[in-house]
């Protein structure tokens, strides 16, 4: 009954305060004055609590991350229906979906590379669960091939990947670069980090990039990867349908693009078409675009 009215109420809000046609930062103010209001009863949901407190500084940090995979949910019982209400929400789910097809397409790919060793590279890791599921498909000797590049603004979340990572691969195959993702495609900036990948991923840092950044960053990503090589790169899709809950109750803004805007960066990025293709995960809400750089010729 607790959950069916909690959930009800703050559904029934959401919807309203949907119909105000009042997004992105415009709602921060009108947001903060529900809080003020209805805050005492929200601030007992764990995971829209941190949502909205950013307790390391930004939205989406990898302890969130860590608990949408894990599907936590807090012991208080008003608490365990708003964060079973967050779990349900489609971004969450999104957010399970593709830390699901990124490590299939890890697996798979490294699986396809034979004996080859394979160099995979994550920006913006967070906490690997992607590449913690992809170890953990393949076998000792398909992991033994495996060096794995993580790159992360924040150094607890490269010790706690670490940790997660050095059960399953040894720790000369394992490199933590510190950096600030913002800066990677900055004009005259070459990282080694990003030299000689066969397989990238990017699953979060598109989602706040603007449209120059975004095409500049990608093309350095093509200009990253080897022959033979792909990259997985993820952004949120404008009918996100847990916008709403994200902005009011959690200030969680993201850069929304359409799969055509997709298809437009990848040209201003100087993809050739064929190489690149843009799809979503399952449940169609997280888009990514799918990059193969074409093998090279013999002879």
């Amino acid at each position: 009954a607790t959950e069916r009215l909690a959930c009800g109420a703050l559904q029934q809000a959401l919807d309203r305060l949907s119909a105000t046609g009042c997004w992105g930062e415009a709602n921060r103010l009108p947001s903060s004055e529900l809080w003020r209001i209805a805050g005492r009863w929200l601030e007992v949901g764990t995971l829209q609590l941190r949502a909205r407190t950013k307790p390391r500084g930004y939205a989406g940090d990898f302890e969130m991350l860590e608990q949408i995979c894990t599907h936590h949910v807090c012991d208080h019982p008003l608490g365990a229906a708003f964060d079973r209400f967050f779990q349900a929400q489609a971004a969450p789910q999104a957010v399970r979906n593709r830390t699901g097809l990124i490590a299939a397409s890890v697996a798979q790919f490294v699986r396809g590379c034979g004996a080859t060793p394979v160099h995979v590279v994550s920006v913006g890791s967070g906490p690997a669960i992607d590449l913690e599921r992809a170890c953990v498909a393949l076998t000792e000797t398909e992991r033994q091939r495996l060096r794995i590049t993580l790159l992360d603004l924040d150094p607890v979340a490269l010790d706690h990947a670490r940790l997660r990572l050095s059960a399953l691969v040894d720790g000369q195959q394992l490199r933590l670069v510190r950096e600030n993702l913002f800066r990677l495609a900055q004009p005259g900036r070459s990282h080694d980090a990003l030299r000689e990948v066969d397989f990238l991923i990017c699953s979060g840092l598109f989602d706040y990039l603007d449209e120059v950044a975004t095409a500049a960053m990608l093309s350095h990503f093509w200009g990253s990867i080897r022959p033979a090589g792909q990259a997985l790169v993820f952004n949120f899709a404008p009918h996100n349908p847990s916008r709403a809950y994200m902005e009011w109750i959690g200030n969680w803004y993201l850069t929304y693009r359409t799969e055509a805007q997709l298809r437009e960066v990848a040209a201003r990025a100087g993809i050739p078409r064929g190489c690149v293709t843009v799809a979503a995960e399952a449940s169609g809400v997280d888009l990514y675009w799918h990059v193969r750089r074409p093998a090279a010729r013999r002879g």
